[in-house]
């Protein structure tokens, strides 16, 4: 009887395992190597030897192993070169696949390249990543992310946004949940709701010469309850017959820089406008959107989850894609903050949930994130930090509140939002993340709280 045939994931796994058997085995022979997995998940392999005198044999043993390990998914392919270094090959295509491979499991030899139809900038690799500017060149940018909806992730960026405002700042508040808008509603123009008539899908289809914002944007006019501080809102446009068409013309993939891409022109452009921090409220899940907002231009990344066991395994996959993902291609981790949102308001019942949640957090970040000792080159943090009260594994907890569930004017809320004890204590989190490091401020380096070694 015969096997049944194999999964893609099992076949790429597969390939993987037996490539690094075969560079093991045949460190003499084989220089450098690249699986390239193709849109279809049909996988070949480009190859660099250190000469041409065992090519025969080694291509043998690579059909046969792959052959085995992928089935129907091996295409037979072997692109060879003797170039000594992938990088400077004179065979373009060679080179090309080497630059777009990641780094396979801390193996130098050894990379993958994923060819994918979308969701790009999950991919993008090290050179073409980072935050969008040094901190001191410009004002942080706050990317608020939920892998599930409905966790309360706009309300909570309204929240800070507002207690910004109040203290006199100038807050810069983008748009970027595409496909189901709400913080330009929620910090609308006035109290009937009045939005910009053009924001970000309208700026990011258009591209409009550096600086040319004005009709992209709104003030929140309702000053009773901003204060002396300034809200400028980048909706995503309005909810028109025309939004979806210009939704769908919309490319929300990168395969260059990201300051490149039509969102990076928007942050650059915000910049000019010197606020004292940008906001970005970024689509829930694994999308194209958010893969773009977490490629790494943020200096901070808010990562709002609940105890739920779909939520964590979503923010397992985030948490890693900022920390050892990173790593695997040389750069330091994505900075975060995690909130437990949701938390129910019976003291029983909060308990439990937070000590599942936390229990999940400390595992995730240990395997995910974290470096094993400071002197690793991409530690922002290590385990060293595991008992420092603002590390990323430590949560900021928020309550199920009833009042959030309906409300019709913003001034209902605002208290609840600025003056609350869960939100201060975020606020005040977040407040310590932003804080740039004294020996950072006149460089080009980003840099965000000097750790407090303490558990206090």
């Amino acid at each position: 009887m015969s096997a049944p045939p194999k999964h893609f994931d099992e076949a790429r796994s597969a390939a993987i395992t037996a490539m690094v058997d075969i560079l093991a085995t045949h460190p003499q022979q084989i220089t450098s190597a690249v699986i390239v997995d193709d849109l279809f998940g049909r996988v070949s392999i480009h190859l660099w030897l250190s000469s041409k005198q065992h090519k025969a044999e080694v291509l043998a043993i690579i059909d046969k192993h792959l052959a085995s390990a992928c089935d129907q998914f091996w295409t037979k392919q072997i692109c060879c070169s003797t170039e000594s270094d992938p990088s400077k090959d004179p065979n373009l295509l060679m080179q090309l696949a080497w630059a777009e491979g990641s780094p396979v499991a801390g193996n130098q030899r050894l990379r993958l390249n994923d060819r994918v139809r979308h969701h790009s900038a999950w991919f993008l690799p090290a050179d073409q990543t980072g935050p969008i500017w040094s901190r001191a060149a410009g004002p942080p940018v706050v990317v608020f992310h939920a892998f599930k909806g409905g966790a309360g992730r706009t309300t909570l960026l309204a929240s800070y946004a507002l207690a910004r405002a109040r203290r006199g700042d100038h807050v810069i508040v983008v748009d970027m949940d595409l496909d189901a808008p709400g913080i330009g509603t929620l910090l609308a123009a006035d109290a009937d709701g009045t939005l910009a008539h053009w924001g970000t899908v309208d700026y990011l289809l258009e591209c409009p010469k550096t600086g040319a914002l004005d009709d992209y944007f709104h003030v929140c006019g309702q000053h009773e309850v901003m204060g002396s501080g300034r809200i400028e809102v980048f909706p995503t446009g309005r909810l028109n017959d025309d939004y979806l068409p210009k939704l769908a013309r919309i490319d929300l993939d990168s395969t260059t820089q990201v300051e490149q891409h039509p969102f990076g022109l928007l942050l650059e452009s915000i910049r000019e406008r010197r606020p004292d921090v940008i906001l970005v409220d970024g689509r829930a899940g694994l999308s194209s959107s958010a893969g773009l907002l977490l490629s790494g231009i943020a200096h901070l990344h808010i990562l709002i989850a609940t105890a739920s066991q779909q939520s964590v395994q979503g923010l397992e996959r985030v948490v890693r894609h900022l920390g050892h993902s990173q790593a695997e291609q040389g750069r330091r981790q994505g900075e975060c903050l995690v909130v437990q949102a949701l938390v129910p308001e019976n003291a029983d019942a909060a308990d439990a949930a937070q000590s599942h949640f936390n229990q999940h957090l400390e595992e995730i970040f240990r395997n995910g994130y974290y470096a094993v000792k400071p002197a690793d080159d991409y530690a922002n943090w290590s385990l060293d930090d595991w008992d420092n009260r603002t590390a990323p594994h430590v949560p900021v907890p928020i309550s199920y509140r009833a009042r959030l569930a309906h409300y019709s004017a913003l001034s209902q809320i605002i208290e609840l939002l600025v003056t609350d004890l869960e939100y201060t204590n975020f606020h005040s989190r977040l407040d310590e993340r932003l804080e740039t490091k004294p020996d950072e401020a006149d460089t080009d380096e980003p840099g965000l709280v000097a750790k407090e070694n303490s558990n206090g």
